[in-house]
């Protein structure tokens, strides 16, 4: 399996504040899937470091991190699954984002398991596979996400 870290779970790693998510990040570093995250996750985190009150101790923080993650860029074949993500989400009256969106497309299109602690948007994504961590460590049923998305509207 190849786990696709959503910013939301990155940052939870780099603060700590949830115990479950920093010790399942620990776990799966020394384990046999692969971990990545999109080059527009780390555009994301690049940003949060800059307004941090220590811009430079964010970094670096950020830095131990991205050392047990893959940061893949974008090809073709994720910009058209992709567009397919946000005509389809458009369509619905549901969309969720550019930057979700990039995310969500890159992981269907390569067949990743987003880790996200943001269900309600990920999961308006038609055949995602996602993993909240701060509920455990395996991907979601399909009802499990439905359930997710309507409490979240």
């Amino acid at each position: 399996m190849t786990l696709a870290f959503d910013t939301s779970t990155l940052v939870e790693v780099l603060r700590a504040r949830k115990p479950d998510v920093r010790q399942r990040f620990v776990e799966v570093v020394g384990g046999s899937d692969r971990k990545v995250a999109s080059i527009v996750v780390l555009h994301e985190l690049l940003s949060g470091t800059l307004a941090a009150r220590n811009p430079a101790r964010e970094r670096e923080k950020l830095e131990d991190i991205l050392r047990a993650v893959e940061v893949v860029p974008l090809e073709a074949t994720d910009a058209g699954s992709t567009a397919s993500v946000f005509h389809d989400l458009r369509r619905t009256g549901r969309p969720i984002g550019d930057i979700d969106t990039l995310i969500a497309g890159q992981a269907l299109a390569r067949g990743w398991t987003v880790v996200t602690g943001n269900v309600r948007h990920f999961g308006r994504v038609e055949g995602l596979p996602i993993i909240d961590w701060t509920v455990g460590p395996n991907p979601l049923s399909a009802d499990e996400i439905a359930q997710r998305v309507a409490q979240g509207d």
